[in-house]
């Protein structure tokens, strides 16, 4: 999926400009290798807040750069998405024992701060002495000599705004470290709980005010805190038993034998890992015997329910978690059209393909404002549109950051006009899956129903709508007939 955002530049919107991401003059080059996980995280987050990209593409295009163990790499990227999805908390902390304005504090050296504050107070693992003489000796290593003694004392005075407690619930000196587990301070950093609940949880938390004004609004404090709780924790993963390869029995088996903990989940093709493992520890999946893919995205396949046979599109397709999913689902007999709007991204298709073992996929390379199709009518249609991401925020952690009003208009008038163009191209008597993975009204039924409005023949037959955290991602689903 893609979304204006999460992606500095939104791939379904026709935009014929190219500009470069402006220079900062406070930058510091980049090394020509990472030995170090602290380095490569600093750079990552550096990266993230010079020019909006992500921490997953900036690992993908520096994999020749980073000579680490595949622990180091974990800690690096552990420490950068990390930052990225508790900034508010730790920008609080830090700005609460600044001497001086933010705005007189050099950018990079605020994200160093950010780094080494993360260690000190969310990672468990990472001893104190460790947090703060790593954090002060990479501003050597970074030519920033005069940086040491700010780092040194910043993280210093945080660590003795700690204690030893642990509370199991929400107050003004507590900061969230896992579900009803809180880190004790020795002062009150935020607002209290009781009184203003939408400020306690933005900057403990860290998530937009307005986006936990709304949640409260919708949700109320116990499941807004509990969704809140879901997107700042690292979840278990949730795997897709393909059906042309083995049965879901046999590849818990499989895991089983592995030592891996695994229990069925609720749509019939998961598993559930009830530990947290890396992937390369996981059997089977060179083998293509499944994809890794939440619960929440594989209903929405199965709401689709294409038949052997069929003609099945699958109008935004990339990366293939869910095209794969319609081929198995069909025995991979019949034809599923993947388009998509580059050819690295129909790639990544292919590659998905080719890994399962399906042969039934063909990629199709589609401008943004498509207007016609080459095939069709089709049988079945997905529509899993880009949005804002608001159900995957722990996954996404960059995207946050940007939900706003402004992103979500743009974002609804892609999807309508994808809606549209999918409508116009289903039999009379098919089946259409509108899928996000927001749980934003706006983007999801009150937006399937308007677009209906120029289809009266076609109506609403079932809806799924995803919670976060109950038990998986948030999203929605809408079946059309």
């Amino acid at each position: 999926m893609w979304s204006v955002i999460v992606k500095k530049k939104n791939v379904w919107k026709q935009n014929t400009s190219s500009t470069a991401p402006e220079s900062d003059p406070e930058s510091l080059p980049l090394p020509r290798f990472f030995r170090s996980a602290r380095e490569l995280a600093f750079f990552l987050l550096e990266e993230y807040r010079l020019n909006s990209q992500f921490i997953s593409d900036s690992l993908q295009r520096w994999e020749r750069r980073i000579d680490l163990s595949s622990k180091d790499r974990r800690l690096a990227t552990e420490i950068s998405i990390g930052v990225i999805r508790r900034q508010l908390t730790l920008d609080t902390l830090i700005e609460s024992q600044l001497t001086r304005p933010r705005e007189k504090v050099e950018a990079p050296l605020w994200t160093l701060l950010q780094t080494g504050v993360y260690q000190l107070v969310i990672l468990d693992q990472i001893p104190v002495h460790a947090a703060v003489s790593e954090t002060v000796e990479l501003a050597g290593k970074l030519k920033r000599v005069r940086w040491k003694k700010m780092v040194n004392a910043i993280l210093r005075s945080i660590d003795r705004l700690q204690n030893e407690d642990l509370a199991t619930t929400p107050q003004a000196n507590t900061i969230p470290l896992s579900t009803d587990r809180y880190r004790c301070l020795n002062t009150d950093l935020f607002e209290d709980p009781k009184d203003n609940p939408a400020g306690y949880l933005s900057k403990a938390f860290s998530f937009p005010e307005s986006l936990i004004s709304d949640w409260l609004a919708r949700f109320g404090w116990e499941q807004t805190l509990q969704i809140a709780q879901w997107f700042n924790q690292r979840n278990k993963l949730c795997l897709r038993a393909n059906v042309l390869k083995t049965s879901r029995d046999d590849l818990l088996e499989e895991l089983k034998h592995e030592g891996i903990q695994a229990s069925p989940g609720t749509e019939p093709q998961s598993i559930r890992l009830e530990e947290i493992v890396p992937l390369e520890s996981l059997v089977g999946f060179d083998a293509g015997k499944f994809t890794i893919q939440d619960e929440s995205a594989i209903a929405a396949g199965n709401l689709l329910n294409p038949q052997p046979g069929e003609t099945v599109l699958d109008l935004c397709a990339a990366p293939g978690t869910k095209t794969t999913h319609l081929a198995e689902l069909m025995y991979d007999r019949g034809t599923v059209i993947a388009t998509d709007v580059s050819d690295d991204r129909l790639e990544k298709i292919e590659q998905n393909a080719s890994r399962l073992g399906l042969t039934s996929i063909q990629t199709q390379l589609i401008h943004p404002q498509e207007r016609m199709l080459d095939e069709g009518p089709f049988d079945a249609i997905l529509v899993d549109a880009p949005c804002s991401n608001s159900g995957v925020l722990g996954k996404r952690p960059e995207a946050r950051w940007r939900i706003e009003e402004a992103a979500i208009k743009e974002l609804t008038e892609i999807q309508s006009h994808l809606l549209h163009l999918a409508l116009d191209h289903l039999k009379p008597g098919g089946r259409l899956v509108y899928s996000t993975c927001s749980f934003d009204p706006r983007e999801n039924e009150d937006l399937l129903q308007s677009v209906l409005r120029d289809y009266p023949d076609r109506k609403i037959v079932q809806e799924n709508r995803h919670i976060p955290g109950v038990p998986s991602d948030g999203g929605y689903q809408g079946l059309v007939q």
